[in-house]
This record gives C-alpha cells, structure tokens and sequence, in this order.
C-alpha cells in the first residue's frame, strides 16, 4: 500500500500517534516532509499528530550528554521523526529518556508537564495520548515499535515496571538543567511484540494496511493488553536468557507469586 492509501485511512480529527520506518517504503518520490505535510492535512485543524523523538539520556550512562529538547537529535527514531521535531509549529516535551514531538489541537497537552516522568508511563505523552482516543499508526513497522504497549504494562499494574532497563543506566534522566529524578516507571524489552501483528487485527481494533503497516485503535489496545497480563503475567516479556530486563523482571513475578520459581527462567 502506498503513501497516499495509507494517508487515506487515517480519521480526520484523529491524535495519531506514529511510529515509522520511512526508509522501507521506499520513498515512492515523496520525501520524509511531504508526507507529514500530507498526514497534517488530512488530519485538520481538529488532528493531532505525534512522533517519538527519544534520546535515552540517562544521567549514570557512560559519557552522557545532558537533554535538551530544543537541539538533542532523537536516537533510532527515524527521518520522518527527525523532519516533524524541526517543522514550524511542532512542540517537544521536556523528557530526557523518551521525549515527544507533537502538532495539533493537543500538541502542547502531550507534550507539557511530563518531563520528569520515566516517558511511558504515569502521566506521560502516550498517557496523554491514550486517555484522548489515540490511534496509532505503525508505517512500515510491527508492534516491536509501538511505545503505546510499553504504557498498557504500567496501566495493567504488574509490579515490574520499577525495574530500570539496565542497573548501568540508573534511575535518573540528564538535562542542560542537571539531573533529574524520574518518577520510577521503566520500559523493558519489546523483542517479542511483533507477536501482536496479527493477534490485534484478529481482535478487531487494528486495521493491517498492506504488507507491514497498522492503525491500532489505542484504548481497545491498551485495554486488551491489560486483561491478557492477568491471565498471562510474562506476556511482554521475551525468553531470550541473554536478556537483561526480561529476565531480572521475570525473576521478581516468580518472586511475588505469579509464576512458578522453577520455571521463570
């Protein structure tokens, strides 16, 4: 499915959330700002658009550079993200690890007030997003890219999401304004998301758009994802045993109870 088709099926009005590999589509001779311009218009004066623009600045990461929202490049977030940050009237929230950039009706509710939150969680963007009836569109992506999953963790409460990803990273976020204390909600692996390509279209709430693009109806997602953890608490997490995160977190639901203590591993 080409640009346009796929530009086509997004709702006007909507606050979408993109994630995007713009380098698989292979251009179709429509750069990176044509088709943000493109996503704008049809989302109107009513739409709102959000990219991830993340930069992981953790303050105890060796040689960290200190966050600031006005010049950090973003980091593995692609082209068209990078574009949408420098375009006129496109905010950025103030996050140092998982940062946003938004334009529309509600670019400065997704993108203010959520500096010091751990970017996915509690109070931040993708909440934001969330609680106004997202929809999230993956172009050229799987669910290994969609940030909104790593929110339906925190939303489902299981209790592992205190766990940085990496000890070595620490706890807190690195601005031009010094550290930063976080407020305790981290992200963990996502190796195993693509799993959901297909379950979410099976559900209902998810529109698969040609071979390898997604619009996702958020709220049905997140509250999907929330039901499916109680009955199955290591869902998110992958059984590579070289995984840090994964493991560490399957560790404490075997600690607490919610999986066999012999089998987590």
């Amino acid at each position: 499915m080409k640009i346009p088709e796929i530009v086509s099926h997004v709702p006007k009005g909507a606050v979408l959330v993109m994630h995007a590999s713009f380098k698989a589509s292979k251009n179709e001779g429509i750069s990176p700002r044509k088709m943000l311009e493109m996503l704008m218009e049809k989302l109107g004066p009513e739409g709102t658009l959000m990219l991830p623009t993340f930069t992981y600045n953790y303050a105890d990461i060796w040689k960290a550079v200190p966050y600031d929202p006005a010049a950090t490049e973003g980091i593995e977030n692609g082209i068209l993200s990078e574009t949408f940050r420098k375009m006129p009237d496109v905010l950025r929230s103030g996050n140092p690890t998982y940062s946003v950039a938004a334009w529309g009706k509600y670019a400065e509710l997704l993108t203010k007030g959520s500096a010091d939150n751990a970017g996915l969680g509690h109070g931040s963007s993708y909440e934001n997003a969330n609680k106004l009836g997202a929809k999230i569109l993956l172009f050229h992506v799987g669910n290994n890219r969609n940030s909104m999953l790593h929110y339906a963790e925190v939303a489902s409460g299981i209790p592992y999401n205190d766990i940085p990803f990496r000890e070595c990273w620490g706890r807190d976020g690195l601005t031009v304004h010094g550290r930063m204390k976080l407020n305790g909600e981290y992200p963990a692996c996502s190796e195993e998301f693509t799993k959901f390509d297909t379950v979410f279209v099976q559900e209902g709430f998810a529109e698969k758009l040609g071979e390898d693009s997604f619009l996702i109806d958020s709220p049905s997602m997140v509250n999907y994802i929330c039901k499916e953890i109680e009955k199955t608490p290591d869902l998110m997490l992958c059984r590579e045993f070289t995984c840090e995160p994964c493991t560490v977190r399957r560790k404490r639901l075997a600690e607490k109870g919610y999986l066999d203590r012999m089998s987590y591993r």
